[in-house]
């Protein structure tokens, strides 16, 4: 295929005019390049126009054709070591780039239902001490009294602790819905970010000889440099200590496992049974209920921490994969009627999809589904 053949065929693409035959001939095409260990650019994903995307698609084609343009940051693998039948199938939607793989068969699309999913935003509650209950996305910008505590809530959403001297200490807990996030500055000036259904319980102050806070779900911290005071996170039975650094909790109940990656600084994870010293790039999984460490020496660092960056980013990723972290962000229900598809996904896309490109996501991959009323998703073979 020549370029100017390759451009016509990615404009129709992008503007959704393509037809099957000129679909499939664009898909052979990144077949035919993969063969070649074809190093694939995917920029992470942002809100950009359709032509800012159109422009950076041909730019990715060029990037192709031209070998000493080429800039190498994801090697994709070797697709046609997955299955005899399997196929390739390029989406883009949202700011980004998505890669399928599954075996090739037609399956009946299910119309969607005249229902409503919108991305999740910053919102959050704020129980106090004494059970009050405050909704954060609902209060405006400034100064706020949480029960005797000094706080700021800023103009970019987030709750900022301020020193309060010699106020009493009370335990505060931020929790944030499904479809939800939100950051909060820590008394000593860590910053916290939450993912979806989340929580962390921290005090309203500082004062003993360490400082301890616990969490639920995901969070991303940028702990305060205190070389006196460690600092402490807490899930079920595994610890965190660290004195300052960067690092990324997943804790989520129904995911296989607990993962601590760390970006920078050093810190020590803990069970009952076991310990573990991290570096930087570096992860620790836990699985629930066991005391055994396990190390992973090369993490994906980038992929942990996407969801604080506003995107969603995949590796090799199976459907419940995918469809736990998307029912997360989109407050959806997901559930399977018979096996569950297979198939993997890998790219990256923003988390600011509209509800009609991710459901075009899941008809371009092939993923046969039936929105019902009430939010709910059900996927079939």
């Amino acid at each position: 295929m020549d370029q100017k053949e390759l451009a016509i065929l990615s404009e129709k693409y992008l503007a959704g005019t393509a037809s099957e035959a000129e679909t499939d001939r664009l898909l052979q095409w990144y077949n035919a390049y993969d063969e070649q260990e074809l190093t694939v650019h995917i920029q992470a994903a942002a809100a950009e126009t359709e032509s800012s995307l159109q422009a950076r698609m041909y730019q990715r084609l060029h990037q192709a054709t031209h070998p000493a343009a080429r800039k190498p940051v994801l090697r994709m693998r070797d697709w046609y070591g997955k299955a005899a039948a399997a196929v390739l199938i390029l989406l883009m939607a949202g700011g980004g780039y998505y890669f399928f793989t599954r075996p090739r068969k037609s399956v009946p699309l299910a119309a969607a239902a005249p229902s409503t999913v919108q991305p999740g935003s910053n919102k959050a509650t704020l129980t106090l001490a004494d059970g009050t209950v405050i909704n954060l996305d609902s209060i405006g910008t400034g100064p706020v009294e949480l029960q005797g505590v000094k706080a700021v809530k800023t103009q970019q959403g987030q709750i900022v602790y301020k020193d309060n001297g010699n106020a009493a200490v009370h335990n505060n807990v931020l929790r944030t819905p499904r479809g939800g996030q939100f950051r909060v500055t820590l008394p000593d000036g860590t910053n916290v970010w939450l993912n979806a259904a989340s929580s962390i319980s921290y005090p309203t102050a500082f004062t003993g000889k360490s400082r301890n806070v616990s969490v639920t779900g995901e969070a991303y911290f940028e702990v305060a440099a205190d070389a006196v005071r460690p600092f402490e996170v807490t899930m079920n039975d595994i610890s965190i200590l660290v004195l300052g650094t960067h690092f990324n909790i997943n804790a989520y109940e129904d995911e296989p496992t607990i993962n601590t990656t760390l970006l920078e600084g050093a810190v020590l994870v803990k069970t009952p049974g076991a310990m573990k010293h991290l570096e930087p790039g570096q992860q620790a999984r836990v699985k629930p209920g066991s005391d055994r460490i396990e190390w992973l020496k090369h993490a994906d660092v980038n992929s942990s921490i996407a969801w604080k960056n506003g995107y969603f980013s995949f590796d090799d990723a199976d459907i419940p994969t995918v469809m736990r972290q998307l029912a997360r962000w989109y407050n959806i229900e997901v559930s399977y009627a018979g096996n569950v598809p297979e198939g993997t996904f890998t790219g990256e896309i923003g988390r600011n999809l509209t509800q009609s490109q991710l459901m075009k996501i899941l008809t371009q991959a092939r993923i046969n589904y039936k929105q019902e009323e009430g939010r709910k998703l059900v996927i079939y073979p």
